[in-house]
Order: C-alpha cells, then sequence, then structure tokens
C-alpha cells in the first residue's frame, strides 16, 4: 500500500508518515532519508531526527537512488521515504537525469506496492508564487508533475495543514 503524504514545510508530514506506519503492523520499520548533511546546523538536524524517531526505525541515508534503496527492503515493512522534493533538488542539482530517475522511480512504485507499506512525504510547492528564475520554475514544474503521477498511483493521500492531516484520497 502505498500513502502519499503532501503539505508545506513544517506541517507535520513526517511525524504523521512515521505514526501511520507504525499501525502498519510491520515487522521492520525504514526511513529513507533523502537530505544531505551539507553544514553544521543540518548535521545536528538529522541527527536529531533520528533520535525523534526511536531505534526501531533503521535510517537508510540515500540521496539519489530511492529504487536501489527500496529494493533492498524486505517484505512486510513499513517504509517512509523523507522527502520526495528534497530527492527531487538532488537529482537536479547534481546534474543527474532526473526523468530517468522519476521514471525508474514510478515503475518501482506499481511493482512493490502490495509488498510493502510506502508512506511517501513530499512538499506542496505550487502554493506560492512563480519563483523569478529558470530554476526556480523548472523545480516547480517538475515537483507538481512527479506529486500528480505520486498521486495517480497512490492508494491513500493527505494533506497536511498546520499538523492536522486531511484525507483526499
Amino acid at each position: 500500500m502505498i500513502t502519499f503524504i503532501i503539505g508545506g514545510i513544517k506541517s507535520g508530514k513526517s511525524n504523521f508518515a512515521l505514526k501511520e506506519g507504525e499501525k502498519t503492523g510491520s515487522r521492520n520499520f525504514y526511513y529513507i532519508a533523502t537530505a544531505r548533511a551539507i553544514d553544521e546546523e543540518m548535521k545536528e538536524r538529522i541527527e536529531r531526527h533520528k533520535k525523534e524517531r526511536g531505534s526501531h526505525w533503521i535510517t537508510v541515508e540515500e540521496p539519489i537512488n530511492l529504487n536501489e534503496a527500496i529494493m533492498k527492503i524486505t517484505q512486510n515493512s513499513s517504509v517512509v521515504i523523507d522527502c520526495l522534493t528534497t530527492w527531487l533538488t538532488n537529482l537536479i542539482v547534481e546534474g543527474y537525469d532526473f526523468c530517468e530517475f522519476v521514471e525508474a522511480f514510478f515503475d518501482l512504485l506499481r511493482k512493490y506496492r502490495d509488498e510493502i507499506h510506502l508512506f511517501i512525504v513530499a512538499n506542496e510547492v505550487g502554493l506560492g508564487i512563480i519563483p523569478e528564475n529558470q530554476l526556480g520554475r523548472k523545480f516547480v514544474d517538475l515537483a507538481g508533475t512527479v506529486n500528480h503521477k505520486v498521486m495517480d498511483i497512490c492508494d491513500r493521500a493527505y494533506l497536511m495543514v498546520a499538523g492536522v492531516p486531511l484525507r483526499i484520497k
């Protein structure tokens, strides 16, 4: 089963995903982190979040190859991917062929949907103004398109607003 959790920054998406993941009855709990520890503040943030999750969540740090990380996970597991938006940023900034990675990710979602409980966290980037530069517009377009496709594939979806989950699918 795939659950998509989308919302603004600091809206409670990750905490909700973790709580929902723990309700599945799974034997194993995996947290796939896409963020990179690029500075001291980010390193501290990552360590704080690991402690908050607890030791029963196995953290897999994978900023680029989500498919590889997911394929290593055993059946009857709960998996939180946090976050899809950061993953897309990594692909664009580091010059990867993001179309290839994204299409392969969609194929994998369709294949693994019945084997694991997957919770995909993403930021809703389309509620603000149109970015003033080409890279910003490219990113918003890509993130919006990816969010649309994940929404099509997922079984359930929630919009997080100020810590409150609103079921939208």
